[in-house]
């Protein structure tokens, strides 16, 4: 799948009414610079993200299709769920060390209680 990055950040400029002299000026570059990106069919990965978060749209998507992100995609989200998984037992842990906490906590306020009990006789 072949996209013109360029036209494509030139139809959001176009939809968010942002001109090129105002999408130079966010990217701190001149105009010239910033007519060459539009016009460009690739971009620099670390431009496109600047571009990305000043007009607060996800340009990767319209390469998101292709079989290398796929298996980014893929591989991320094995790695995310192995994380939730880890993070899901450690939970699971500490809501049963509070259990037992809780039970260690009734057994000491009932020997306070009987010793106290024994005390005042």
């Amino acid at each position: 799948m072949s996209v013109h990055i360029g036209l494509m950040i030139w139809k959001e400029m176009k939809q968010q009414n942002l001109s090129v002299s105002d999408f130079a000026v966010a990217l701190n570059f001149s105009k010239t610079k910033a007519q060459e990106l539009l016009n460009a069919a690739t971009i620099d990965i670390l431009i496109l993200v600047r571009i990305s978060e000043i007009l607060n749209y996800n340009f990767f998507s319209y390469y998101e299709t292709g079989k290398v992100f796929s298996k980014i995609e893929l591989h991320e989200k094995n790695k995310l769920t192995a994380e939730v998984d880890r993070l899901k037992a450690l939970l699971n842990e500490k809501n049963k060390a509070l259990e037992l906490q809780e039970r260690l906590n009734k057994i000491q306020l009932s020997t306070i209680s009987l010793l106290e009990k024994g005390q005042f006789r």
